[in-house]
């Protein structure tokens, strides 16, 4: 006997009772969501979005970091809902955050709106180094999945402090010495445990909503890692047209300097580790093929 076609009007109270199948077909129907661009996040109703989850990411790593962060009190979207596809995929139904992402609202933010939430995002940076770990990578898997690492050969899974010390060290001293000129002033030293960190915290994944509350989002890169990893992004980087010759970019520019100061503060530990990562990425990039000790080719 033929399937029925399922109905046409997504219904937010039958989410529950609907077949995967169904709530596939609903989500392929939905528009993306457009902040300042077109997001593959689908929009399923008022409440709720989707998002679809590539394998081989596990999805489960995403999900145990936001009920991580949410148990802390770090503003979170709700998990509805996870799919399972055939081919490995998945996708996760969540809560719909209303409101602006930093992004959208940063030309028009003031000095002291600026100044207030980023003490939202330092309370939350704070809470989520309160979550510790002597394992590196997804909080499920293992993996782990950073921009700074881009070699094939990455860590090995649920890597301890050390371990994963050691590989860092390894792209400052030991990789291609013949094109590569050691620097052991850079040598990190293994903390006593890792912390939770959200790992992309751009202005696109900051979202204000009416009350003048902060949420996080996206958390595909979170895992367990050095606190020196959970860093903002450069002005320019973080958002492309501060680096355009204005008065409106060179405010904007310095407000963002201010904002990255007060939610991350500044330690000389933090800042030797980011310089380390840089040489690190960079390393990684050049030579992708390199085999680092304590890695794995997945």
């Amino acid at each position: 006997m033929a399937s029925s076609k399922p109905d046409l009007e997504f219904h937010e109270a039958l989410l529950d009772t609907y077949s995967d199948e169904e709530v596939i077909y609903h989500v392929n129907q939905s528009p993306n969501l457009i902040a300042t661009r077109t997001e593959s996040i689908r929009v399923l109703s008022h409440h709720l979005v989707a998002k679809s989850i590539p394998w081989p990411q596990n999805h489960h790593d995403e999900i145990d970091a936001m009920e991580k962060a949410r148990s802390v009190g770090v503003n979170v979207p709700a998990v509805c809902r996870i799919i399972p596809f055939p081919d490995g995929n998945h996708l996760i139904v969540m809560e719909r955050i209303h409101g602006e992402t930093l992004e959208q609202l940063w030309p028009r933010l003031g000095l002291w709106a600026t100044i207030h939430i980023a003490w939202q995002l330092r309370s939350f940076i704070s809470a989520l180094r309160t979550v510790n770990s002597q394992k590196t990578g997804g909080l499920h898997s293992g993996k782990v999945h950073s921009e700074w690492i881009q070699g094939i050969n990455i860590p090995v899974p649920h890597a301890s402090p050390s371990l994963f010390c050691d590989y860092l060290n390894w792209w400052l001293v030991k990789a291609r010495p013949s094109n590569c000129l050691p620097l052991p002033q850079l040598l990190l030293s293994p903390p006593r445990e890792h912390v939770l960190v959200h790992q992309d915290l751009a202005p696109r994944n900051m979202i204000l909503d009416s009350s003048g509350h902060l949420w996080l989002v996206d958390w595909g890169r979170s895992g367990f890692y050095p606190a020196f990893m959970e860093g903002m992004e450069g002005p320019e980087r973080a958002m492309p047209w501060l680096a355009t010759r204005s008065l409106t970019a060179w405010w904007a520019r310095i407000r963002w300097s201010l904002f990255c100061l007060i939610a991350c503060g500044y330690s000389h530990m933090h800042s030797k580790g980011r310089a380390a990562l840089a040489i690190v990425r960079q390393r990684s990039l050049r030579f992708r093929l390199e085999k680092p000790v304590h890695s794995v080719r997945y």
